[in-house]
């Protein structure tokens, strides 16, 4: 039993070697196998890169150009990484400049805004229209000229004789004649107040703006913080007024008054009821006289009838 236990192990053993001989000996046939493989994809490959070479002469001169700016990034990231700086440490600094550059222009933008602002606040100029009554003028009402938004009421300042509505036009270009009528109405379905300017003729032709402090000398145009009076248009207050007065007028006439029309209308009626009767008796004759015979002897066979 031993030895056939030795028998066997020896024979395992040689099989084993003889394995791994064949497999040592295999082992150099399959780089020259390779090679060849290797040698015929190569060559296939070089002549395919040169059938396509030939028709692309254009997209290598596309590629030299397109390949510029990176060289030019490369010869820029060489002398930064000899100083430590790597491309993780480009990345990062270049979101941090985006980020303080995009801070920087909204704070521009911002600073740009609130100079239009002042600069536009140094342009605009007051003017005092007064009225007799306010019809619903407050604080926001829209100031119109010819039908164009030119300004607004800032503030109302009512008293016993009359309400002065103080206006603030947004541009000292838009100019308010001296000649101009100034009406507050009501218009809408709302009936929203708004204070309309209507330029009448002549038209002034100023030299000079209402900011100017030689405004008032020209006296053409209504100057800074001058004062013009206005008058009332189309009111809902003055149409509510109108008809209150028909109502009082038509309570003052009285149900009695309009009882003794109707019975004076049927008096008359009644007195007028013989003469229908004597028309409708004259008609039936007269178209019997017409369907007798000849219109002109008709005409002068027509007897004399009594009225």
């Amino acid at each position: 039993m031993v030895g056939q236990g030795l028998t066997a192990s020896g024979g395992l053993t040689c099989s084993l070697i003889h394995i791994r001989r064949c497999s040592s000996s295999s082992v150099p046939c399959l780089p020259s196998r390779c090679k060849k493989r290797t040698a015929c994809v190569k060559a296939m490959s070089s002549s395919n890169t040169e059938h396509n070479q030939l028709p692309s002469k254009s997209a290598l001169s596309l590629s030299g150009i397109l390949d510029i700016p990176r060289s030019i990034w490369k010869q820029t990231l060489r002398p930064l990484s000899d100083f430590g700086f790597g491309r993780r440490s480009i990345w990062e600094g270049g979101v941090g400049l985006f980020l303080v550059s995009g801070t920087v222009l909204f704070v521009l933008s911002l600073a740009w805004l609130k100079a239009f602002q002042i600069r536009s606040r140094f342009r605009k100029y007051m003017a005092v229209f007064e009225f007799p009554q306010a019809c619903g003028i407050c604080a926001g009402t829209p100031v119109r000229i010819r039908g164009v938004n030119v300004g607004n009421v800032i503030r109302v300042n009512p008293s016993l004789k009359s309400i002065e509505a103080v206006v603030e036009v947004d541009d000292d270009k838009i100019i308010i004649p001296r000649n101009a009528t100034v009406e507050v109405n009501q218009s809408g379905l709302l009936m929203e107040t708004m204070i309309d300017i209507t330029p009448r003729d002549p038209i002034p032709t100023p030299s000079i703006g209402p900011l100017d402090p030689e405004c008032d000398k020209e006296g053409l145009i209504v100057c800074d913080r001058q004062k013009i009076k206005g008058l009332q248009g189309v009111s809902l207050d003055a149409l509510v007024g109108i008809f209150t007065r028909i109502g009082r007028e038509v309570e003052e006439i009285g149900v009695a008054n309009t009882y003794s029309l109707a019975q004076r209308v049927a008096v008359v009626i009644e007195e007028a009821r013989p003469l229908l009767t004597k028309d409708c008796s004259l008609e039936g004759k007269y178209c019997k006289c017409v369907s007798t015979g000849d219109r002109g002897q008709s005409y002068l066979n027509m007897p004399a009838f009594d009225l």
